[in-house]
């Protein structure tokens, strides 16, 4: 029962949780696309699993890619038990892995948002989860998986989703290219609300999402688990929260909801192998890390829209690293030999590198490869006038309608009379932008405010 419970709740996180994450942080004319990707993806791996997906990662076949005995999920039954999850049916156990397969590939569509075409966005999607997600899946928990009998520590997916969707985020910001206007104007988001709506409901999933993950070790890690997720998310959003306040002299709302999910990545590979303190040190760290980690698009010049890429990726890094130090035998089990640094095994620390090196390449080949064989049969993105029009009404003919200023439009100065244009006075509105270009932002923000003329009009 707990364990379906929990797979409820990873399917929550997806479909509404990151659908109304990514969808509130995006321009208004591509909310309902950004919402669409979710959703789909959800209902295409769902189909890929039963279909190959489950077979690929769980059945017996190579120490890299699983068998095609559970190819339609042939064989399973409500008699038998997984070897990995002896305590509960295997059809429980393949709709609780099922949703982490689900989550993966739709984090990395916030890398892409605004510009990527739909068709072509469910053919890489798919071709993905057969060609990475499945073998690093393997690879990391199937009893005959190499990175499994190497003794490598990941609880609930800091390599397999984390680190591999947000390398995989990387590479797309690239193949993909930036949006048109990246670098030098805001992307204002649509609602921030809706994020934080967003937001929250992944922070109750991931409870399950870290608590479903106890293999046999019982009810007592995965009580730990969840205790472990909620410390380290309150911590980090709380550091990330303080270094913005710090270094921009404001904490924003935006700030403190990516600070959540920071701890809930950093977290993940370790959740039930540390005891409190730990995770308290993981949530402390990931903060800061991935608030930095975040100014990397500015500085490299590359368009991660949604930091994908920015929170997922150091943040899975740092995970599987702090649980090297942090593991213990006091939540494991005494005498399980699954143990960290800290506790007197310190080959750990360097296990840990070797999962993150080895999930971190392959992804980013693969992802390479397979962008690139879409790209030259069907095309990556959107003209550039589709672009601009925004991929509501393109892709699918769709708008969210009324307006995202809450009902008032802004009447300011044309740039000809010294002021700004509505599409710059728009940009007060809470802008992703701001998390990795604080200083660009608060100068362009600085100037509107110095310029327009504060009038408001309700909307007729």
């Amino acid at each position: 029962a707990w364990t379906l419970v929990c797979s409820m709740m990873v399917l929550m996180m997806t479909i509404p949780g990151l659908a109304l994450f990514y969808g509130g942080l995006v321009r208004a004319t591509n909310v309902l696309s950004t919402v669409m990707q979710c959703f789909s993806i959800a209902c295409l791996i769902t189909v890929e699993w039963l279909a190959f997906g489950y077979s690929l990662c769980f059945s017996t076949g190579s120490p890299v890619i699983g068998g095609s005995g559970r190819f339609w999920m042939d064989g399973i039954s409500m008699r038998k038990a997984h070897p990995i999850r002896p305590a509960i049916p295997e059809p429980v156990f393949a709709v609780y892995m099922l949703m982490f397969a689900i989550i993966t590939p739709a984090l990395i569509s916030g890398s892409f948002a605004d510009r990527m075409k739909f068709g072509p966005m469910l053919l890489f999607m798919a071709l993905w989860h057969i060609f990475c997600f499945c073998p690093i899946c393997h690879s990391m928990w199937m009893t005959d998986g190499f990175l499994y009998k190497e003794g490598i520590l990941d609880f609930a997916g800091g390599n397999v989703v984390h680190v591999a969707a947000g390398m995989a985020g990387l590479v797309s910001a690239f193949v993909v290219g930036k949006r048109t206007g990246f670098g030098d104007q805001a992307f204002p988001a649509y609602n921030i609300l809706i994020s934080v709506m967003g937001a929250s409901l992944l922070w109750v999933g991931w409870l399950g999402f870290n608590g479903g993950s106890v293999e046999d070790h019982g009810t007592a890690v995965a009580t730990m688990a969840v205790l472990n997720t909620q410390i380290s998310t309150a911590t980090a959003s709380l550091s990330w929260m303080f270094t913005e306040w710090y270094i921009r002299k404001r904490p924003s709302v935006l700030g403190i909801i990516s600070g959540a999910i920071a701890g809930m990545v950093t977290i993940t590979p370790g959740a039930g192998y540390v005891d409190q303190t730990g995770a308290f040190v993981f949530g402390l760290l990931a903060g800061p890390v991935c608030y930095f980690a975040a100014q990397l698009k500015t500085y490299f010049n590359f368009d991660d829209a949604l930091d994908a890429f920015g929170i997922h990726a150091p943040g899975g890094v740092l995970g599987g690293i702090l649980t090297g130090f942090f593991a213990t035998e006091n939540i494991t089990g005494e005498g399980s030999g699954i143990k960290g640094a800290f506790y007197g095994n310190g080959k750990q620390i360097g296990l840990q590198l070797y999962g993150i090196v080895l999930s971190s390449v392959w992804s980013l080949i693969v992802t390479y490869t397979l962008l690139k064989v879409v790209d030259l049969t069907i095309g990556l993105r959107v003209p550039v006038e589709d672009e601009l029009a925004g991929l509501d009404v393109v892709c699918h003919g769709d708008t969210i309608g009324g307006s995202h200023h809450s009902g008032y439009a802004i009447r300011s100065r044309t740039p000809s009379e010294g002021g700004v244009s509505m599409e710059d006075a728009a940009q007060d509105g809470p802008d992703v932008s701001r998390r990795s270009n604080p200083e660009t932002w608060n100068t362009r923000k600085a100037s509107q405010d110095a310029n327009r003329s504060d009038e408001f009009d309700p909307v007729a």
